[in-house]
């Protein structure tokens, strides 16, 4: 039976990090069934079986990029969400991570939901992927508007407080306007200043004129599973200066791989081959 929708293309860049990549790929064959997806995995230069196991799956489209090095990170990371936008086909370009879960058969449903309430939304999302005491959230908004008069005070470039809080769609999971990303030039790179990913596209995105379309954190929690800072705790040179921030996500990622539903994921081989 043909899918019905927008066609969306998901783009997960990926350097060895097997384990990651085979529930985040399975999560995204099982919960999708009921969208029309391409999923497509740039592969930034690994060298170990993680990128057999790619080469194996007829249902995704694999870019291999074999001169890229982990010494080019994280600028190779947004080049490969730029090569993704090309080689999408998709009226719709998502921007994930391999350290993000699906869990629901609805999961597209808030992005299309914002995205498609004006031609003027350029992209949807939630400004974070996980929930948090409010006691934290507060902290941070206060912390972050004294950053920004701050900076507004010592002369600094200014900006919307908007983005100061970091209300934008983060990348991790984010959906955005094909054409428009490649109509206005918008590259996932670094650029005047801004921080790569989608903060550089955000902002590349609000200066061209048009809106972002967000939604709760709890809709974006209740439908994908994402820890911070993951792929950090399953990569053998332990990549995070602080030590207390490295076993903090060895510790999520570990209660997180003993959750069923993640379990299921990891021993279901049939979600790898194709329909």
């Amino acid at each position: 039976m043909p899918h019905a929708g927008p066609r969306v293309s998901i783009c997960i860049p990926h350097w060895q990090v097997p384990d990651y990549a085979t529930i985040c790929l399975r999560s995204i064959r099982k919960h999708s069934r009921r969208y029309n997806v391409e999923v497509i995995v740039v592969d930034n230069g690994s060298r170990d079986g993680s990128l057999e196991y790619l080469r194996s799956l007829d249902w995704i489209r694999l870019i291999e990029r074999p001169d890229e090095t982990r010494d080019n990170w994280p600028k190779n990371f947004f080049t490969a969400l730029d090569c993704g936008v090309h080689a999408a086909t998709g009226e719709f370009f998502m921007s994930m991570h391999t350290d993000v879960f699906v869990k629901r058969d609805d999961w597209l449903e808030p992005f299309l939901r914002e995205i498609s309430r004006s031609e003027r939304v350029a992209a949807s999302g939630a400004w974070k992927l996980t929930l948090e005491s409010p006691l934290y959230a507060w902290q941070k908004r206060i912390v972050g508007y004294a950053t920004y008069r701050l900076k507004r005070a010592l002369g600094g470039r200014r900006r919307h407080i908007f983005w100061q809080q970091g209300h934008y769609p983060r990348d991790y999971c984010a959906m955005y306007r094909r054409r428009v990303l490649l109509d206005r030039r918008i590259t996932f790179d670094a650029v005047n200043g801004w921080i790569g990913g989608g903060h550089s596209v955000a902002m590349q995105i609000f200066a061209a004129g048009y809106e972002m379309g967000m939604f709760p954190v709890a809709e974006m929690a209740q439908r994908v599973a994402h820890v911070t800072h993951g792929t950090a705790a399953v990569t053998p040179w332990r990549p995070l200066n602080h030590a207390r921030a490295q076993r903090k996500a060895e510790r999520s990622v570990s209660r997180l791989f003993q959750e069923p539903w993640v379990r299921n994921l990891r021993d279901d081989h049939s979600l790898d081959r194709a329909a």
